[in-house]
């Protein structure tokens, strides 16, 4: 037993080559032992993992956006059918403006508007186009007024001569508009204006209009005449040359112009008239047409 060596001291010689050279610590086990590897799927089943997501994502939202469309065509649909069946918005009343020739009654009629229809059923541009197939009608506008009225607003055209083109008479606006045929129940107590040919007035339209114009023009310059005020301008006729004479008084005496200016041949007129009337004369046609000499007048009486 003396042979063999004590354990203790065995230990002790450990611990003493433990301590000659020491040995570096011991790291935590995480970084002594290799970090465990993460299981990665496979690159294939991870996209189709992926493509199946954006396509269930991409289902709902449809799904989603048809519900908000269905709903909203369910809620347009009710609401339309409410608008077109509701008693409510029945044409309760239909109100005119600006007609003085034409009734309210006649403006509705022409327009194909009804109390007790629709409001909304109501074509206002089709109302607006019928209103407007009146020769009287210039312009018109159809609105409504909800709940249930209907209005209308109508610019009537204004005669302000007779246009004899041909045979044929009709009525005229100061802006040389000719807008509809004379009728037994339109006013005839307005100036004439003479001398337009059918086949011109067709082919040429705006240039009508302009010597209806420039015959209305005289007219307004003539009404400041003295002569006038005793022998009232009956007819402006038109020559085809453009030049114009007006027709006066119960005498239908001639007085030819020529052309424009007129104030000054007006001026004369009233002094050659003075000059007939202090002789007593009966002329039937006065002469101011000489555009060489302007102050040169010819007479033809009776």
């Amino acid at each position: 037993m003396s042979g063999a060596p004590p354990r203790n001291k065995r230990t002790r010689i450990d611990s003493a080559a433990d301590a000659e050279s020491p040995r570096p610590p011991v790291a935590q086990s995480a970084s002594v032992r290799p970090p465990a590897k993460k299981s990665v799927p496979p690159k294939g089943g991870s996209r189709v993992r992926r493509v199946a997501f954006s396509a269930f994502a991409f289902l709902k939202v449809v799904l989603g956006v048809a519900a908000v469309v269905g709903a909203s065509v369910g809620v347009a649909w009710g609401a339309k059918q409410y608008m077109l069946t509701s008693p409510r918005f029945s044409i309760k009343s239909v109100a005119v403006e600006g007609n003085e020739r034409l009734s309210p009654e006649d403006v509705a009629r022409s327009a194909g508007i009804a109390l007790g229809d629709n409001v909304f059923a109501l074509d206002l541009d089709d109302a607006r186009r019928k209103i407007e197939g009146d020769p009287w009608v210039k312009s018109a506008t159809v609105g409504r007024k909800l709940p249930g009225s209907v209005v209308v607003k109508v610019v009537e055209h204004e005669p302000a001569a007779v246009v004899a083109i041909g045979e044929r008479l009709f009525l005229a606006s100061r802006g040389g508009e000719v807008f509809k045929e004379v009728s037994a129940e339109d006013p005839v107590d307005l100036p004439v204006i003479t001398g337009l040919e059918p086949d011109v007035v067709v082919a040429d339209r705006e240039g009508t209009e302009k010597r209806i114009v420039r015959a209305l023009d005289l007219l307004d310059e003539a009404a400041k005449a003295a002569f006038t005020a005793r022998y009232p301008v009956q007819e402006v006729h038109l020559e085809k040359d453009g030049s114009l004479s007006v027709v006066v008084g119960r005498q239908a005496i001639v007085v030819a112009l020529g052309h424009a200016p007129f104030k000054g041949k007006l001026e004369q007129a009233d002094r050659v008239f003075l000059e007939l009337s202090r002789r007593k004369a009966d002329a039937s046609v006065v002469f101011l047409d000489n555009e060489g000499s302007p102050d040169r007048v010819v007479v033809r009486m009776r």
